[in-house]
């Protein structure tokens, strides 16, 4: 592995960890990146929705992020105490906004606003800069989500735009540019098992290295060309509840590694999602057995207008926040939800195209005092194939 890609590989993983933590409160280098002489005083005023709930959700993201760089951030209860019971919404004039905010909080920038829609979405912010002149002072945002996943990561790009701060170098577009990781994409080995459907299992009733094909599923020919696809067929009911999953078999993955992922999807109608679950081997503990448990999620929304084929393409490091829990094993998950209809897989591909960082060694145990035994090993119990 050369050095660039060591040095994306760790950046990544570094990325995906900090996506599962909570942020840390007081950035002192991040506040010296920004070169701004005094933290700025960033107050974060109501932002409605049309679904209940986003709004407060895209608050509590804009602080979050706006500490996170540094900015000095208003506590929502003292937020709340100064309005006064005053409200803000997005119909509220600027100037009243640059009043209060001056008048009540002393800030330097207001963000408030409104998220249109219940998917997709427009997260629409109006910013204010107290220290602008009058004409300029305020300044009309939006971002638009196709899937409820996008809004942190269009929030956190808000933040950083209206801070005035350069967004950090993106990994994964570091990845896309690599050559050898091209040409692994290219020529590596696919780890999906009957990839396209083609293998009849031993039932003779569908594919095999994939699971059973159950209710409302059914091992189709292409409709619109040579071989086999995987057919939904859902029913209303169905639909409306909790929709219908297609598991591949098990696939020995490398934690801390980079893997690619694709596929090619046809729906009528139905929503699509595609879940890359990663396993971990628990030995048996508790009364328990010894079983695989999901530790590592990755879900990735297909897109594109119905009856056409389309190709999804995503890149994921499966790994835990804990590292004891690194998943080794994974499943891929064809999944289809409201409205019904039928959706047609095909060409399943997960390759890996960056090997894990290599960690460095661990350090040397002292040795056992003369007359005492090393402590005696048991090995795991062997794991279940639990999906």
């Amino acid at each position: 592995m050369t050095r660039l890609q060591t040095t994306v590989c760790r950046a990544l993983l570094a990325f995906v960890l900090a996506a599962c933590a909570l942020p840390s409160w007081g950035r002192a280098a991040e506040d010296a990146a920004s070169g701004r002489a005094k933290p700025t005083a960033f107050l974060v005023l109501p932002v409605t929705s049309d679904e209940e709930g986003l709004g407060e959700h895209v608050q509590r993201m804009l602080r979050w992020k706006a500490r996170r760089l540094g900015a000095v951030v208003y506590d929502p209860a003292s937020v709340r105490d100064a309005l006064a019971g005053e409200t803000i919404t997005r119909e509220t004039s600027p100037e009243r906004v640059a009043e209060l905010a001056r008048e009540r909080f002393k800030a330097d920038i207001v963000v408030f606003g409104h998220v249109l829609g219940t998917g997709p979405y427009e997260v629409r912010l109006r910013v204010i800069y107290l220290d602008r002149p009058q004409g300029e002072r305020a300044v009309e945002k939006t971002y638009a989500c196709s899937h409820h996943q996008v809004i942190p990561l269009e929030t956190a790009k808000a933040v950083y735009e209206i801070l005035g701060i350069p967004e950090p170098p993106d990994p994964w577009r570091q990845l896309r540019d690599d050559a050898d990781i091209q040409r692994r994409w290219r020529e590596g080995p696919n780890l999906v098992r009957n990839p396209g459907f083609e293998e009849p299992g031993a039932a003779g009733d569908g594919p095999a290295q994939w699971q059973p094909v159950e209710k409302e599923m059914a091992w189709a020919h292409n409709p619109d060309g040579p071989g086999k696809v995987l057919k939904f067929e859902m029913t209303p009911g169905t639909a409306a509840g909790y929709g219908l999953d297609y598991y591949s078999d098990w696939i020995r993955i490398e934690p801390g590694a980079v893997y690619r992922f694709s596929c090619r999807h046809k729906s009528l109608g139905p929503t699509v999602k595609i879940f890359l679950k990663g396993y971990h081997s628990f030995p048996a503990t508790d009364g328990y057995p010894a079983q695989r448990r999901e530790t590592y999620r990755r879900q990735v929304h297909p897109s594109g207008e119905a009856s056409r084929w389309h190709e999804t393409l995503a890149d994921f490091i499966p790994e835990a926040t804990r590292p004891e829990h690194a998943p080794t094993f994974l499943k891929v998950d064809l999944f289809a939800c409201y409205p019904a209809g039928v959706v047609y897989w095909d060409d399943v591909v997960l390759k890996k195209v960056c090997d894990a960082p290599v960690a460095p060694p661990p350090a040397v145990p002292a040795a056992a005092p003369p007359g005492e035994a090393e402590p005696a090993v048991e090995a795991p119990a062997e794991s279940k194939d639990t999906p």
